[in-house]
């Protein structure tokens, strides 16, 4: 089976049933299917071949799911391109994969224009009156005129798309998956969700990343029904989930208090469809889940994963979380066992696995594990090796095989449920003058979980107002906004290890008892 098989295969068995809303339009899985193979019979006539790399750059829409699946279709590599990163970020992924192509949101034309003009052809999202805007081939004009060409043959194993993820190098990496991959992550995802064809899934978290990859193949597998929403509103989720009956739906931390406040001060809604919720980014606190179990009625699961295992390598289940509430504290600081199709390892240094209890590298089997980076060689063969996925992270299983994270080798900061790698930011500071050198931690956050603070040695003396302003500056105009640190602290000199290196922990530490006086 193929991806681009997905909606077929829906519009064979189900051809009349609501596939995906947004708003006031809906699609049913037979114009899905349609749609799909109109966008992929189209591109192949405007001369993309086999392989040939595609940029997508839009927010939460219809579009999304049919434009994956007509890629799939067509043989071609789609790009998820994160709306909110830097126009040089978004020429950088530009670039390095290749691309040829891009289909794009009209709404991000005016920002990114300049990035995309001397690509081979441009699909527009919407319409748009504004000359300057209404560039390229409008998106359903292009539908009309895809109607003849010949599809070529497609493998599992042909590559299906590349997520570009942040870089400990400066520069994020293409990472490489497969239809193979990622249907293995889709089957994974449905049997730990409990899914079934009658479900109703609320997307409001980005299709761009990788959980939104895995989401629009695992949320349509079975022939379920998908309603978009093209940004998280917790008002606008209680209405929809008491509207149109939705099973499940997923959040990070804070986007699940935000909900949770609008219901206990508001007046009582039927929230009685909604089944489950699945929730990254950081542990849920007893008393949080608790108020959640309550207010909604429903079941939480909680996901470990990364991009380059396809996105999901563990849960904590229901069940978990019930026996959390219930004072099971031993996985108050678990992200779950593994997924039924993954085999997790935690080895030292060597690739020894060390007893449960012992921290160590988490090595991650499955079939959902991506080929590698887009054109990185080396950096490949560091992390996919023939042991496994070594993620990069550190943690222990404990005697139940429950995993917990203990720190990121990385030094890796997770803001508002995105990734968000110290070495990127400090490439833009570095470039400043006055900069001689920078250290860049995350620091707890209410909202965000962790928020990015630059910690900048000056090059001699300077005045500290006017240097934050240009800093503050260059990183709005270079990087993407939940990059940018929310505070620069000046110190006259950064912890040093005896090999030179920067002792981050001992800057992170500091930082977390100034903050907590």
């Amino acid at each position: 089976m193929l991806v681009g098989d997905i909606p077929r295969n829906n519009a064979r068995r189900c051809p009349d049933k609501t596939a995906v809303v947004e708003g006031g339009r809906t699609h049913t899985w037979s114009q899905v299917d349609e749609r799909s193979g109109r966008l992929a019979r189209y591109l192949v006539d405007q001369g993309l071949r086999k392989g040939d790399r595609v940029l997508v750059l839009a927010r939460n829409c219809l579009e999304w799911p049919e434009a994956t699946f007509a890629l799939a279709k067509a043989g071609l590599v789609a790009v998820p391109v994160n709306i909110r990163l830097a126009p040089d970020e978004l020429a950088h992924v530009r670039d390095d994969s290749g691309a040829r192509v891009a289909i794009v949101h009209t709404d991000q034309i005016e920002r990114f224009g300049g990035e995309l003009r001397d690509l081979d052809l441009i699909v527009r999202i919407g319409s748009d009156d504004d000359p300057n805007t209404a560039v390229g081939q409008e998106y359903d004009a292009a539908l009309r005129q895809g109607q003849h060409a010949v599809l070529p043959s497609v493998d599992p194993d042909d590559i299906l798309f590349l997520l570009y993820t942040s870089g400990t190098t400066g520069r994020s990496k293409g990472v490489v998956n497969t239809h193979r991959a990622l249907l293995a992550q889709a089957v994974d995802t449905n049997l730990v969700t409990e899914g079934n064809r009658s479900d109703v899934f609320l997307a409001t978290t980005p299709f761009f990343t990788a959980g939104g990859m895995v989401r629009t193949v695992s949320w349509t597998y079975l022939g379920q029904t998908m309603v978009i929403h093209k940004k998280f509103d917790p008002q606008a989720v209680i209405d929809e989930i008491e509207r149109s009956g939705i099973t499940f739906t997923t959040f990070i931390p804070t986007m699940l208090q935000r909900t949770l406040r609008i219901l206990e001060d508001g007046p009582a809604r039927d929230m009685s469809s909604l089944r489950r919720i699945s929730y990254g980014s950081s542990p849920v606190p007893p008393g949080l889940a608790r108020r959640a179990m309550d207010l909604l009625g429903c079941d939480l699961q909680q996901r470990y994963g990364l991009t380059e295992c396809g996105g999901q390598a563990t849960i904590l289940t229901p069940q978990d979380h019930r026996d959390m509430v219930a004072g099971k504290t031993s996985i108050l600081t678990s992200c779950g066992q593994e997924t039924p199709m993954v085999s997790i390892r935690i080895v030292d240094a060597d690739g020894a696995e060390v007893p449960a209890g012992e921290i160590g590298e988490i090595v991650i089997e499955s079939d959902a594990n991506a080929l590698g980076y887009w054109n990185r060689a080396e950096q490949t063969a560091q992390t996919f090796r023939p042991t496994g996925l070594w993620s990069g992270d550190l943690g222990f299983l404990d005697e139940e095989r429950y995993l917990h994270i203990t720190g990121r080798k990385t030094d890796m900061i997770i803001s508002g449920g995105f990734n968000v790698y110290p070495a990127e930011i400090e490439r833009v500071i570095g470039h400043h003058g006055a900069v001689e050198m920078v250290a860049v931690v995350g620091v707890p956050d209410p909202e965000w979980g962790e928020t990015p603070v630059a910690v900048v040695v000056p090059r001699g003396d300077i005045d500290t107002d006017v240097v934050t302003g240009e800093l503050t500056t260059l990183c709005r105009a270079e990087l993407a906004g939940y990059k940018q640190p929310r505070r620069f602290v000046f110190r006259t000199e950064l912890p040093l290890g005896p090999a030179g290196k920067i002792l981050k922990r001992v800057i992170a530490d500091e930082l977390r008892a100034i903050a907590a006086e």
